[in-house]
């Protein structure tokens, strides 16, 4: 006779169930935000194993939850093990390398501090996949709540799948989530109805199943094409606020999110600004009038540019960056470490931002901190200081996000500038680099404008006066003919072009005559409106200038372009804005608040300005602060042991009130006599009972029947001579029953798990 495994609620119940953890696993895995994700797929089905198996069993939920946690345990440190360590470091080494990161993570955590411990993401993420394994077994053979099984795993696919930016396309990995869901609920739903019908003893067709699952497979794929064809809803300021706003528990929760896994890998998207890596000076351009940005500020500046990127090298008509280190800033690092400047003030611009995908973050030079985590591409000078070139969001920021930027505004003015000198760092060579192909004539031009001055400040003056004068501002001109170099061209052959002519011309001239410069693209101020304070910037103020070097001052920005209005720099000693300037490098006159609740609602089509009321400042602190994971180690020392003594005096307790009576002592050696599987029976005598007993726990003999005899004598004799404490029994009979227990059960578990894969092979 042949025979199989059989499950009531269908095999194929457990590989869809299964399936959707290990999909969910799979996806993560393919993100790429950690290494070693690819453990995840094992813990996920190690676990659900796991709980598979204790569900069939007869332990309780309470006693399956003790199991499964130490089988998680074991698990998750071998598997992490082999992935995060090299095969030389010993397993002692590997489990307690994984329990100290997670201590100095948690000691973060309560200290508001930013982790950056890659394996952190790692070893949270098994311990969740294990307790996803395990319930989605659970409830499906056990305790049967399908929800409990779908949602979980669902929402942590949906999230991951809407927050990547990568290569990989996950969407296919939600779509087949789906598929597997409606089956999965389909067939269960089926397999319930399936044993109502078998108890009722009504007959039904068996190609039902295959009928339900057909049925689950074709609802599920006309829904995801229903989802693929319905409609986007445009954006809504109000919800965007709502959902996102700085207040928010969910912006609270993604704020936090971003502190403590810090060292998740992230991606690029294509984004709607309009800046690269490069520029070119090519042909016509055609910007538009889109809305980009509304910039608040708590006063109108005498002059803003807001900063995209920054180029340094110049080669055949195209601009480019050196390339440099690329690393993550947060909030928590302070500010960024930027070579010392003068004669700066700090100003503070909370930037909302209307393009539908945002990549860069846009503010004032020199852009120092912000209150979103950023990507800051940099070198470094002599002294270790950044000299960035690029600043962007680590993630993209979405169409009505709010965020906040602070930079070190230069004040410096005429006189301070002219009198800089060009004592210039080493670091700068490669602004002074000027190309074999910058002809002859362009630099004989240089060298007349600038004859006769004796400082960089007047050179620089000299040459954007020329540029801005003699330059016609067209921006739908051709590109320069082959072979010809196109900063000669537009000054010599045809002075017409736009902004990216005008600076590259600028930058090249003045290097020529030793003076380091550089180009900057970005956006131009754009249109202040004053009952607002605020900068409205549209696509048409895409914008690149110049900026001059001067030691001790920084970078100064130049305007060359005859559409733009210059900023002439007072030459007497300070200016209106110095009154009030602090050091660089010292600390902000106030902390980066959020600013977002004096923003006034938007329309993404046309959004109206509102006044902004004063901004307060804001003290904040937690109660985290002050613990420290010294501390906590103490605290849950102590709280163990109040815990275990209190435990270890309740059991003693219970157990003399227990083992000192007769009745309830032989009460519980029936309920002993349960627990081993025995089947007693009401119309036993005490004496049949015991025998049942002594056959199953033969060690237990004398205890059993010294038990019993006093319960006899005690319920059925007048005799008060004899002695009725049970209590020294239980001393020898108890640790003799554990033993069987564990005996029992363990031994139980692989036998009927030997059987079942007996059955299963013939």
């Amino acid at each position: 006779m042949n025979f199989r495994l059989q499950l009531k609620e269908g095999w194929s119940t457990l590989f869809l169930s299964l399936g959707m953890v290990l999909i969910t696993a799979f996806a993560i895995f393919q993100a790429e935000l950690a290494e070693g994700l690819e453990s995840l797929i094992y813990i996920g089905g190690i676990g659900y194993v796991v709980g598979f198996f204790l569900a069939q069993s007869v332990f309780s939920p309470r006693v399956s939850v003790g199991l499964s946690a130490v089988y998680a345990l074991f698990s998750i440190v071998f598997v992490l093990g082999i992935y995060l360590y090299p095969e030389e470091t010993l397993w002692i080494e590997r489990a307690t390398d994984l329990f100290q990161r997670q201590g100095a993570w948690l000691q973060k955590a309560f200290n508001e501090q930013t982790s950056r411990d890659q394996a952190i993401f790692v070893i949270q993420t098994s311990i969740l996949f294990w307790v996803l394994g395990h319930t989605a077994a659970w409830f499906t053979f056990r305790d049967p709540k399908i929800w409990r099984v779908v949602v979980p795993s669902g929402l942590i696919l949906l999230s991951v799948v809407f927050y990547y930016y990568g290569p990989r396309p996950l969407s296919l990995y939600l779509a087949i989530y789906i598929i597997f869901a409606f089956l999965y609920v389909a067939r269960t739903y089926l397999a319930s109805e399936q044993s109502e019908w078998n108890s009722a003893v009504v007959r039904y067709e068996r190609t039902i199943v295959y009928n339900f699952m057909l049925a689950g497979l074709m609802v599920s794929i006309a829904s995801m094409l229903v989802a693929f064809t319905a409609p986007t809803p445009g954006a809504s300021t109000s919800l965007n606020n709502a959902l996102g706003g700085a207040n928010t528990p969910l912006r609270r929760f993604q704020d936090n999110w971003t502190r403590l896994f810090a060292s998740l890998r992230t991606y690029g998207t294509d984004t709607s600004d309009n800046f690269s890596d490069s520029l070119t000076l090519g042909g016509p351009r055609d910007v538009g009038d889109t809305l980009v940005m509304d910039v608040f500020v708590e006063n109108q500046l005498p002059y803003a540019y807001w900063y995209a990127v920054t180029f340094d090298t110049y080669e055949d008509g195209e601009w480019s960056i050196t390339p440099g280190d690329r690393e993550v800033h947060v909030p928590d690092d302070g500010l960024i470490s930027v070579p010392a400047t003068g004669a700066r003030k700090t100003i503070t611009q909370t930037v909302r931002t209307y393009l539908p995908s945002s990549g860069n973050i846009y503010g004032m030079s020199e852009v120092v901190t912000s209150d979103r985590q950023m990507f800051v591409t940099a070198q470094r000078d002599s002294q270790g200081k950044k000299l960035v070139s690029l600043v962007q969001s680590r993630y993209v920021l979405p169409q009505g996000t709010v965020y906040n930027v602070q930079s070190q505004f230069s004040t410096a003015n005429g006189r301070q500038l002219r009198e800089s000198g060009t004592r210039y760092p080493t670091w700068l060579d490669v602004y002074f680099q000027v190309p074999d192909t910058i002809t002859p004539r362009t630099i004989e031009l240089a060298a007349d404008l600038t004859a006769g001055l004796d400082n960089n400040f007047d050179k620089a003056i000299a040459v954007r006066d020329f540029l801005r004068d003699h330059i016609t501002y067209n921006d739908q001109i051709d590109a320069p003919p082959d072979g010809a170099e196109p900063i000669d061209y537009v000054l010599f052959e045809d002075p017409e072009g736009y902004c990216n002519y005008y600076a590259s011309a600028m930058v090249m001239m003045l290097r020529s005559q030793g003076v380091p410069a550089r180009v900057v693209s970005g956006y131009a101020a754009g249109e202040f409106v004053s009952d607002a304070n605020l900068y409205r910037v549209r696509a048409k103020d895409a914008h690149t200038w110049v900026e001059v070097y001067f030691p001790n001052y920084g970078w100064i920005p130049f305007e060359p372009t005859a559409s733009i209005s210059p900023y002439n720099r007072p030459d007497g000693d300070v200016t209106d804005l110095e009154n009030d300037v602090p050091s660089p490098l010292d600390e902000f006159e106030t902390p980066l608040e959020d600013r977002e609740e004096f923003l006034p609602e938007e329309n993404f089509e046309d959004p109206g300005a509102a006044a902004i009321d004063d901004l307060p400042v804001q003290e904040t602190g937690t109660w985290g602060s002050v613990l420290t994971l010294q501390s906590l180690r103490r605290m849950g020392a102590v709280l163990v042991v109040l815990l275990s003594g209190v435990a270890l005096y309740l059991t003693s307790i219970l157990n003399s009130r227990v083992e000192t009576d007769v009745v309830q002592s032989y009460d519980r050696l029936g309920r002993w006599g349960e627990w081993l599987g025995l089947a007693l029976s009401p119309t036993q005598t005490p004496y049949e009972r015991a025998e049942h007993l002594v056959e199953s726990v033969p060690d237990g003999e004398l205890p059993i029947r010294q038990l019993t005899d006093k319960f006899v004598v005690h319920s059925y004799s007048n005799d008060d001579t004899t002695e009725s404490n049970p209590q020294e029994e239980w001393r020898m009979l108890r640790p003799i029953m554990l033993r069987q227990s564990v005996r029992h059960y363990v031994g139980g578990f692989f036998l009927n798990l030997r059987g079942r894969w007996r059955r299963w092979r013939y």
